[in-house]
């Protein structure tokens, strides 16, 4: 793993374009950082990566870092914020480890990826979703992300444990152009409450309740563990037609 890694993981710091030095938000991040390198490195295809959401570019530094050694490869950043709110952090990182095999697009998410599609479909290799968090925006990002990936290519979603993305999650399961590849997994934190209440709700058939609860309460519940990070394999085409929603047809 590249040094500068290591020291973030180690010093829980990052360092802005101004100099200014910043408390890593995200120091619980490791897993999902090693994901996404053991997943490239897993696959020599996979060169021509896509970002949505860079922040303090932990993910990027795992990305290009996974890629450096690989002809062709270049890694395309979206993140309108990247040198405003983030003070340029993300790409200082990448600057520092001397990983320079890659663009900023600093457009917002929705702007951004019609342009690179007009460009040229199924252009990428893998595609980070991660950026703002509600679903129809995670969906839209998706929806563009299906068509900039080739066949075999891989969609990664970060933050699913959030109720929004793992509605999303459980929507592109259902698709028939993708297949769940991988995932990572945390224990759960439960409240004293639910650890109390858990027994007690188990001994009334939780698959009556799951029939009951809303999806993400059930989740909490009666699961031992959160799903963080997905990763998808584009194995089809998307021919769904117009009609594809509605079970009618």
């Amino acid at each position: 793993m590249h040094k500068v890694i290591e020291t973030i993981q180690r010093t829980g710091t990052v360092t802005g374009r101004s100099g200014k030095t910043h408390k890593l938000l995200c120091p619980q991040k490791r897993l999902e950082g090693m994901f996404l390198y053991n997943l490239i490195r897993a696959d020599a295809a996979v060169a021509k990566t896509l970002e949505i959401g860079c922040a303090q570019g932990l993910s990027s530094l795992h990305i290009c870092a996974a890629t450096e050694d690989r002809e062709n490869a270049w890694h395309t950043i979206i993140d309108p914020h990247q040198n405003t709110h983030w003070d340029g952090v993300g790409i200082t990182n990448l600057d520092t480890a001397g990983l320079d095999s890659f663009d900023l697009i600093e457009k917002k998410s929705e702007f951004a990826l019609p342009e690179l599609l007009q460009r040229e479909e199924a252009q990428f290799d893998l595609v980070l979703v991660n950026g703002w968090h509600t679903f129809d925006h995670a969906l839209v990002d998706c929806f563009y992300a299906t068509r900039l990936l080739r066949l075999g290519g891989y969609l990664v979603l970060d933050s699913v444990a959030l109720s929004s993305l793992q509605r999303l999650v459980d929507l592109l399961n259902k698709w028939p152009c993708y297949e769940e590849f991988a995932s990572i997994r945390k224990p759960l934190r439960r409240s004293a409450l639910k650890q109390w209440l858990l027994p007690f709700l188990k001994h009334l058939q939780a698959d009556t309740w799951s029939s009951v609860l809303p999806s993400p309460l059930y989740k909490t519940l009666f699961r031992d563990d959160a799903t963080k990070m997905v990763a998808f394999i584009k194995s089809d085409l998307d021919q769904r037609g117009s009609c594809w929603h509605d079970e009618r047809f």
